[in-house]
C-alpha cells in the first residue's frame, strides 16, 4: 500500500469512527468494546474505497449495517 493510500485509509478510519461515536453518543471506551467485538476499524481498513466517497452520516450508516449483519 502506498504511503498516500495508507494516509487516506487512516483518515477514513478516523472520520468513520468519529461519526459513529457522535451518532450513538459513545465514549471512546464503549466504541473500543464494539470494535473488539465486531472489528469495525479492520472493516474500514479492508475496504476504504467503500468509505471514501461517503458523507459522515453514510459512514455511520454503513457501520450500523455492518454490525446488524454481524450480530
Amino acid at each position: 500500500m502506498s504511503e498516500k493510500r495508507l494516509s487516506n485509509t487512516i483518515f477514513l478510519m478516523y472520520l468513520a469512527t468519529d461519526a459513529y461515536v457522535r451518532r450513538h453518543n459513545l465514549s471512546r471506551a464503549e466504541f473500543m468494546a464494539l470494535n473488539a467485538k465486531y472489528g469495525l476499524v479492520k472493516f474500514i481498513a479492508e475496504c476504504p474505497d467503500i468509505f471514501d466517497p461517503m458523507t459522515e452520516a453514510e459512514m455511520a450508516d454503513e457501520l450500523d449495517e455492518y454490525i446488524a449483519h454481524a450480530a
